[in-house]
């Protein structure tokens, strides 16, 4: 009978499952509420803002759901400037004004600012049901319903109230109700008075359809659960993303160990099969590759044990189930903080073409859509004969190219570059701790050296400064005094450990030459690096060819 349902009734049908739906979404959202300020995922940025902002955010999406039960919604303008987290406090006002609608039949809700005893008191008014006095504070208990049953339909269960002291107390700010039985409530939120800010952005966070265009990046994706495993790669695939999906932690960790990617996010489950669960995974993976990497971890566990834990820890917490829109938004957001942390990109950008020269396919095409997420035009060959038989790149491109090419390694695509009079600035990508690599780089002119596996941000900041040309004599200058003071508190024995390292060798050999431990060898180098302040074997050479020092 079902497929000869009158459209009508397919429509009633439609609705009521809609807001069933909807209904039991609430319950949930409200239950994960109460369940992240309990375990501190809940972080407040408290900063000055202005009232009228939120107070016409909130008449804007309360006034029609007020005109549709026939009630009058006033808003009473403010131009007071207030001390809190707007997002947060926006949420106490939504779940304030859901209250009041939900318990007044007739009449209407008033939300304003009034001073108070030296502060400002945010108030919603309404002429609701009330509340006696003996209710008072068990209305802000979790689970409590004034005059009415939880089990009844449409009505919650009765924790918003209770999120709005728990967020008050967060905050800060006290909240306080008066009410008489039959007249209706007043509930008040006090905040600190601040300053006001010029050109200061509205409070509220942009909805996903006004964010910037996505960023799309390389994703590690780990998730044991197949069906949704296929399901997540389809989607960010669909976005842009490249993504690796694996289904548990020691492949994961496997494929990092190769070096061939390092992924600008890890998507992972919480609950992995196999003995290590995804936030381990994510602060073993950070360890592994030497930085922290951005991490989303999916969890449908809604205790507090598990969500403190993962509130100690840099990472990012989504609950299952996730929407996907919602995902992608916080994956894009993710990336653009990440990527915003390194130096801005010039202005000559949009005209430039980045070339890149891999003979892996995934990391060309990794690389590709980083630089085009980022405004610029990507090119990718092969090999260096693919490159050098290509038209010649323009004035203000960059180029990017693998130390270990087979045929005509990148070293000598530069020399050869060189001897063409081709101008162009270079990247050249080494295996960690080849030293050798590094300075034949520098020497044939690479504009800097970056070890694989190479993340985003010090791709975009490499090809940012690269494009952006060389510094002026006077920089030159100074930046080769200052590399040579850095080099001027190396003990005799330190210097030579450091022209043997510049050459290439090894520590091993070094100790033969110099007729000294291994051990010791491993000292010096290290005191080298402390000493110089480089953080990397890449960063040691560049500073000594500004210093002049050169292996023997």
């Amino acid at each position: 009978m079902a497929r000869h349902k009158l459209p009508d009734e397919a429509a009633r049908l439609t609705t009521l499952l809609d807001r069933t739906l909807g209904s039991m979404t609430e319950m949930l959202d409200s239950l994960l509420d109460v369940n992240r300020i309990e375990s501190g995922i809940i972080r407040p940025a408290i900063r000055p803002v202005p009232v009228a902002p939120l107070l016409e955010r909130m008449a804007e999406e309360f006034g029609p759901l007020c005109d549709h039960k026939g009630l009058r919604l006033r808003m009473v303008q403010s131009s007071a400037w207030i001390r809190t987290d707007p997002q947060l406090l926006v949420q106490m006002l939504r779940n304030l004004l859901s209250n009041a609608l939900k318990y007044t039949l007739r009449g209407g809700i008033l939300i304003g600012c009034r001073p108070r005893d030296g502060a400002l008191q945010l108030v919603v008014c309404d002429s609701g049901i009330g509340v006696a006095e003996s209710e008072r504070d068990a209305v802000f208990d979790p689970y409590y319903q004034a005059g009415k049953s939880i089990l009844q339909p449409g009505h919650g269960l009765g924790l918003g109230l209770s999120i709005v002291r728990r967020l008050g107390n967060l905050l800060g700010h006290r909240v306080s109700l008066r009410s008489a039985p039959g007249k209706g409530s007043v509930f008040a939120i006090t905040l600190q008075r601040a300053e006001a800010v010029q050109n200061t952005a509205p409070p509220e966070p942009q909805s996903i359809g006004e964010t910037p265009s996505r960023q799309a990046g390389t994703i590690l994706l780990v998730e044991d659960d197949e069906p949704l495993r296929a399901l997540l790669c389809e989607l960010l695939e669909t976005e842009g993303h490249t993504v690796i999906a694996l289904q548990d932690a020691r492949l994961a960790l496997l494929w990092a160990s190769e070096g061939k990617v390092s992924p600008d996010l890890l998507l992972t489950d919480m609950d992995l099969r196999g003995g290590m669960n995804g936030q381990q995974l994510a602060s073993e993976l950070s360890r592994q590759t030497g930085r922290e990497i951005p991490t989303i971890i999916l969890t449908g566990d809604i205790a507090v044990a598990p969500m403190r834990s993962i509130a100690t820890t840099p990472f990012h917490q989504v609950s299952k189930p996730a929407a996907p829109q919602a995902l992608l938004s916080r994956i894009s957001d993710i990336l653009r903080s990440t990527r915003s942390n390194s130096i801005s990109q010039p202005a000559v950008a949009d005209a430039s073409t980045i070339h890149i020269v891999d003979d892996d396919p995934m990391i060309l095409e990794t690389l590709r859509r980083l630089f085009e997420s980022e405004g610029w035009i990507a090119a990718t060959w092969l090999s260096a004969e693919a490159f050098l038989a290509a038209p010649r790149p323009s004035r203000g491109d960059c180029l990017i190219v693998d130390g270990l090419l087979p045929g005509q390694g990148g070293v000598a695509l530069l020399e050869t570059l060189r001897r063409l009079n081709v101008d162009i600035p270079a990247i050249v990508l080494t295996a960690h701790g080849d030293a050798a690599m590094a300075v034949a780089a520098m020497k044939a002119g690479a504009s800097d050296l970056i070890e694989k596996p190479a993340s985003a941000k010090d791709l975009l900041a490499s090809v940012a400064l690269a494009i952006a040309g060389s510094t002026s004599d006077q920089s030159k200058s100074e930046g080769r005094r200052s590399a040579q003071e850095s080099f001027a508190s190396l003990t005799p024995r330190e210097h030579d450990v450091l022209v043997q390292v510049l050459a290439g060798t090894a520590n091993k050999i070094i100790a033969l030459r110099l007729a000294i431990n291994q051990r010791t060898v491993e000292n010096h180098r290290a005191a080298v690096m402390r000493k110089t302040g480089a953080a990397s074997l890449p960063a040691l050479v560049r500073l000594a060819l500004a210093a002049g020092v050169s292996g023997s």
